[in-house]
């Protein structure tokens, strides 16, 4: 009597602990329906010898009826279905799930090893005939409790006497299944972890145990020989949680928006599902950075230096001449305005000469360096294209024209982590004012973009995403500045500068390789990006008058510039998760930098000149630079 007792006792406490293991949010994978309350469910028979086998959860049998051995059985937590509608649900439901498994593509062939001495990640693992465990086999997490572990085999499962299946690093037992395509037989005393799915019979031989699983067989019978069984739910873990402590703001952003989708009651696709599944916290943070979509924040970066190049143009002070030399030599030759470069003497006759007619071809690469705990890789932009403009001489001291554009930009990230490249038109405006020794120069432009992107998911196959949209850019500059020639062998003109621009890009949509709608495929919200730029420095010329009154200038800049730019971010969404909403940073230039010209101007008599120079930008993890060459001619 009291051995009966504690017999009880001890099944009471294993049902305690079954339920205390599940947990009815989790979506198992494969989902296993009202199968995932079954101990043991059969096709024909339950049978089970005269021993107090226990059983935590339901014992099933359909369509055939008979379960004996019930007592001495014991079932915990559970109620014995004999041919009702819940083992009929059941079946049906386990019917689904070895399917499931079966269609899975397997990740690794084991044919011919044997499972014993080996250590799993998660994984799908296949036996294209029968498998057998002698001894442990090892099941490693790698820290993710979310890894599942499938083993698809095509014919029978056997287990040596004493085998066992031990778990590591997080690895739960509600995460492991065997897709058997015959029958499975466990040796005696073997301690087996994992749900058995198997097309006709399951044997537990005498003591035998599944300590955190179920034996469901789906044509034959489940025979138990003084065995116990006892089902367990995993709790599943946040995608958030499950990556390290050094993740990236950008892993981060992307796992929250998971965690919040599911909180919200939504069900991941299966690629999503995949990656919780079978990835270890490391290899989730890398698929987490690939599906980010940083690739996109790199359209405002180089439509801004595509502006930056544009606006340079047009104010620069070195750019307008009036394409001769003074009838005799002056003192010191003026700067070369957007306005006449000099003050005639007293006595020299004003130049006539009112129009100009330029052509320029400019471009330029530059790289920042991202911040690994952003998450922000690093980027290259290139820009370029080619401009004309026309100017008219208002006044001998004020000039105006306007100028016309075409090029192109594109920008890539490290890592093969994407990029994206865009056709540009820009028109813009601008003046120049002299006063005495002094100037006063102003731009304002504007630029259309047709942007494509394109990136590559690898974190289930090769998925290659692609997206168009049409970005829009303001810009305007206003410089001046003061000429000083007493003091230096060349002339010395301090100046300052203020710049601004607007980068506009809309709301677009990527489409992928893997059909629509794409699961890894993302939205990405409108956005206004803002950069304001301050410059203090200084420029530099000298003018050498040629004995066919021909003149050439050397000219430079040495400035300090801070720029007060947004944040070069985008907020995406993912199209397979439509509330997965979550905000990517891309690589953020300094803000402080040293700009830094050298150039030379060649001028004609007969109103043709020709000048080539070199910009550079510099900064700690950052560099520009942009190279213009310009022909005019003036009539």
């Amino acid at each position: 009597m009291k051995s009966h007792l504690a017999f009880g006792a001890v099944a009471v406490l294993l049902g305690l602990m079954g339920m205390a293991l599940s947990s009815p949010s989790h979506a198992q994978a494969p989902p296993l329906g009202t199968a995932g309350s079954f101990g043991v469910l059969a096709g024909t028979t339950v049978t089970n010898t005269n021993t107090p086998t226990i059983i935590t959860g339901n014992v099933g049998v359909s369509p055939g009826s008979a379960v004996t051995g019930f007592p001495p059985g014991i079932v915990v937590g559970g109620t014995i279905h004999a041919a009702d509608a819940v083992a009929l649900q059941a079946q049906s439901d386990d019917t689904i799930a070895y399917l499931n498994l079966a269609g899975r593509p397997v990740t690794q062939d084991l044919t011919g090893q044997d499972l014993g001495g080996k250590t799993l990640i998660a994984g799908v693992y296949g036996y294209t005939s029968s498998a057998q465990l002698t001894g442990t086999l090892t099941l490693d997490g790698q820290g993710n409790p979310n890894s599942v572990f499938i083993i698809k085999i095509a014919s029978g499962l056997t287990t040596a006497s004493n085998s066992r299946i031990n778990l590591i690093n997080g690895a739960q037992g509600g995460n492991v299944f065997f897709q058997v395509g015959a029958s499975a037989t466990l040796g005696t005393t073997t301690a087996f972890t994992g749900d058995i799915l198997a097309l006709t019979s399951i044997t537990l031989n005498t003591n035998a145990k599944i300590v955190c699983g179920a034996a469901l067989a789906r044509n034959g019978q489940v025979a138990l020989d003084n065995n116990t069984i006892t089902i367990c739910h995993p709790t599943a873990a946040s995608a958030s949680s499950v990556l390290s402590s050094s993740a990236s703001d950008n892993q981060r952003a992307v796992a929250n928006a998971i965690d919040t989708f599911v909180k919200n009651g939504g069900t991941l696709p299966p690629g999503f599902e995949n990656l919780l599944s079978f990835l270890s916290p490391s290899q989730l943070a890398n698929a987490f950075t690939q599906l980010s979509g940083e690739a996109g924040t790199g359209a405002q970066q180089s439509g801004f230096q595509m502006m930056n190049s544009f606006l340079s143009l047009l104010a620069n002070p070195f750019a307008e001449n009036r394409g001769f030399a003074p009838e005799r030599p002056l003192p010191r030759q003026p700067l070369i305005y957007k306005a006449p470069v000099y003050k005639a003497p007293v006595g020299t006759a004003p130049d006539s000469r009112r129009w100009s007619i330029w052509a320029a071809a400019y471009g330029g690469v530059g790289n920042i360096n991202g911040d690994p705990g952003v998450g922000s890789t690093n980027l290259t932009t290139r820009a370029g294209g080619f401009a004309t403009g026309l100017d008219y001489y208002v006044a001998p001291d004020t000039v105006v024209g306007f100028a016309l554009a075409g090029g192109g930009t594109s920008w890539s990230l490290s890592a093969g982590l994407g990029g994206g490249r865009s056709d540009v038109f820009q028109a813009g405006l601008y003046a120049s004012q002299q006063y005495g020794a002094a100037y006063l120069s102003g731009a304002l432009a504007y630029a259309s973009y047709w942007a494509s992107t394109s990136r590559t998911v690898t974190v289930a196959g090769t998925d290659t995403l692609n997206a168009s949209f049409n970005a829009q850019n303001f810009g305007g500059r206003l410089e001046g500045g003061y000429r000083l020639t007493s003091w230096a062998p060349f002339s010395v003109i301090p100046y300052a500068a203020v710049q601004a621009q607007s980068f506009w890009s809309p709301g677009y949509s990527e489409s992928g390789s893997l059909g629509a709608p794409d699961p890894f495929a993302l939205t990405y919200n409108a956005q206004t990006a803002t950069l304001v730029r301050s410059e203090l420095g200084s420029r530099f010329d000298q003018v050498f008058t040629q004995v066919d009154r021909s003149s050439v200038d050397l000219f430079g800049r040495a400035a300090w510039a801070h720029d007060w730019q947004s944040n070069p971010n985008l907020t995406a969404t993912f199209i397979g998760l439509p509330t997965a909403s979550f905000v990517v940073n891309g690589a953020a230039p300094p803000k402080n930098l040293a700009l830094v010209t050298a150039g030379a101007e060649w001028r004609l008599r007969n109103g043709w000149s020709f000048m080539a120079k070199f910009d550079g930008e510099l900064a700690n993890g950052y560099d520009n630079y942009i190279g213009t060459a310009r022909v005019r001619y003036l009539w």
